[in-house]
């Protein structure tokens, strides 16, 4: 395992501890039953009425994950001086790639959110330009995704700078 390597498993690491110290919780109100998608708290607080949303904590992992082997797997034999491009420009490249799939498939609300009857309130991740498309994206939480992305690619970006060389002594 090479330094690359090593800071990427610890931005991963750093990340899968903060998903699971705050995981994603859905409100059930009492007499209907239903959950509906609620906030991040933290995991040891006492929440009432409140599950976990497991199905988005295991995306949230899933994509994490993805994303951390892909930049383990592409950073394996980098040598700096005969890699494809700099580790700066391939950070700024996947933020890019990720930046467009949130945007390609943005949290939507529910249709009772959309029609206004109650609420709003997540209801999934689909397709931009498919069936859903006139359903209302879910704003806090696009917002926080592309927060998290920016933050994660910008952390990454200062921690991958090439070490200064030295300056060449003159000759009089």
């Amino acid at each position: 395992m090479n330094s690359s390597q090593a800071t990427v498993l610890m931005l991963v690491a750093v990340n899968v501890v903060l998903m699971l110290l705050f995981p994603p919780y859905d409100s059930i109100v009492i007499g209907r039953g239903i959950p509906n998608f609620d906030a991040f708290y933290f995991v040891l607080d006492r929440q009432y009425n409140k599950i976990v949303n497991t199905d988005l904590l295991f995306l949230e992992l899933g994509w994490v994950l993805l994303n951390g082997t892909l930049g383990w797997m592409l950073l394996r034999n980098y040598v700096v001086g005969n890699a494809m491009m700099k580790r700066r420009t391939a950070v700024i490249l996947l933020a890019v790639v990720n930046l467009a799939l949130i945007l390609l498939f943005p949290p939507f609300e529910n249709y009772a959110s959309s029609s206004r009857f109650s609420g709003t309130h997540f209801d999934s991740f689909y397709f931009l330009f498919g069936d859903k498309w006139q359903r209302h994206i879910y704003i806090p939480l696009l917002y926080l995704e592309v927060m998290i992305v920016l933050i994660n690619s910008g952390v990454l970006w200062l921690l991958f700078r090439d070490a200064l060389r030295a300056p060449e002594p003159v000759e009089e």
